[in-house]
Order: structure tokens, then sequence, then C-alpha cells
């Protein structure tokens, strides 16, 4: 019942957790503000709190995003989104408002607090590393075509992984884990050799569609207690599915291309005939 480790699920276990704790004894400033009616004070210190909660959230997310694409074998998309440079501007901000408004260091002193403030963030933390795509030699697909690739996989596979998780038959769901199993090692194929993705394109975007249609529709069905009939066509369907991911894993590392077109073609008229997709 072990589910297979992967990257995405880890998070770094404490980078960046101070940011979330630094900004505490300003949400108890404001609040004592607050009591004393004291709107000046307020404003620096509650607004100070939310851009410093602001900052650290972004921060996280930008360390997160950074240390799943380290982890991967093929260096994914780093997120067009600079969320630790807007962290640390968010920081910054907190820390000039501060400033300004609470211990009253002037406009040029402001400032230099913020300065030392994004200097620091920037030693301890960085900023977001340039986006760096792998170099494919010319195989009909491009690298971007590959990333967008295997994190479309990756958005379906956590599809069936959220539908299975409905289904309560330990045999369909041990299948459906079964089939995640079998598209990871696919994916760790194409990891290896992303020239792989071109031949894996058709299996990825129609038999994995395809999974994730029939499992959620399933998954539907079965928690309304409606199943009969529609369950022994959506056996049937995964033993296509299980089929094919075997097949495909092997034609992947013999380099073979034979017959994958009209595989792909008798999964499309199966998934209408069993009136699941």
């Amino acid at each position: 019942m072990a589910e297979r480790y992967t990257p995405a699920k880890r998070k770094p276990p404490l980078k960046g957790a101070l940011l979330y704790l630094m900004p505490i004894p300003l949400l108890f400033a404001a609040l004592g503000a607050l009591g004393k009616g004291n709107w000046l004070q307020l404003a620096g210190t509650g607004g100070g709190f939310a851009l410093a909660l602001l900052g650290a959230r972004l921060a996280r997310k930008g360390i997160v995003i950074e240390a799943t694409a380290s982890e991967k074998k093929f260096r994914r998309r780093i997120s067009t989104v600079p969320y630790k440079l807007l962290g640390g501007l968010a920081v910054t901000a907190a820390v000039v408002l501060i400033s300004l408004l609470v211990t009253g260091k002037g406009l040029v002193g402001s400032v230099l607090y913020g300065a030392v403030t994004l200097l620091g963030f920037y030693l301890y933390y960085g900023f977001d590393p340039a986006r760096k795509d792998p170099q494919i030699s010319a195989v009909g697909i491009t690298s971007e075509e590959v990333i967008e690739l295997l994190e479309e996989a990756e958005g379906r596979i956590d599809a069936i992984e959220a539908a299975r998780k409905k289904i309560s038959n330990p045999e369909l769901n041990d299948r459906l884990r079964s089939i995640v199993a079998g598209v990871r090692k696919i994916l760790d194929i194409i990891e290896d050799d992303p020239r792989d993705a071109r031949r894996a394109r058709k299996f990825i975007r129609v038999y994995l569609d395809g999974a994730q249609q029939v499992t959620e529709g399933y998954a539907r069905t079965h928690a309304l207690g409606e199943t009969g009939l529609l369950e022994e066509n959506f056996r049937r369907v995964l033993t296509t599915i299980e089929t094919v991911i075997a097949e495909q894993q092997q034609k992947l590392l013999e380099n073979n291309l034979s017959e994958l077109d009209v595989n792909i073609e008798v999964l499309q008229m199966q998934l209408e005939k069993e009136g699941v997709r």
C-alpha cells in the first residue's frame, strides 16, 4: 500500500520558515496601536505585518519551486514568476514602511534600512535562478514542448490519484495505483532521454487523458452507488491501459515505433464503445 516517493511531494523542511516568525511582534504592536487609537502607528505596524507575511509566503513558494525543479533528472521549468524576488521586495517594503511610520527614521534612513534588508535577503535566500532549458538535438520536438508535455503528464497523474482516493474498491484502487506507477516509469525514461518525448507524446496525450477521464467518471458514479455495468466497462478499459503501458515502456527502451498509432486508435474506439469517455 506504500505510495511511490516523488520529489514534487517533498518540500525543503525549514528554509523560509523564519520569515513567517519575524512579523509576529508586529501583529501585537498593531493591536496595541489599535487599542490606543494611534492610527499612524497602526498603519505602520499593520501594513508592515501584512507585507512581511506576504513576502514570507512568496519567498517560500519560490524556494519550493526551485527545490522541486533541481531534484528532477530533466530540469523542469523554473516559474516565470520571480517569487523569491517578489518576496524579498515585499519584506523590504515592510521594513521601509515601519521605519518611516513607526520609528521615524526619515525617508533616506528608511531606504537605507530597506536596502540592507534586501541585501541580507539575497545573501541568505538568493533570488530566482534564470530559466535554463535543456538542449535537445533536432528530433522533431523542442525543449519547451518536452517540459510542457512532462508537466501535463504530472497534472493528469495528480488528477488520477485524486480520483483514485475516492474509489473504495480495493482491486480497482490497486490497479489504478499500478497504472500511475507505470506512467511514472515512462516519464523516468523520458527524463533520462528527453528525445523519447516525441515518440511518447501521443501516448501521454491519448492514453493518460483517457485514464484520467474514465477514472474521474467512475469515481463520480461510484460515489453515488451506481456501478454495475460501468464497473465492468471500467475494468476492461483499465486492462487495455495496463497492457499498453507495459508495451510502451518496452518500445521506448527498444526505440520501437511500430504499431503505436494503431494502438492509440484502438484505445480511442474502445473508450467510445464502453461508454466511459
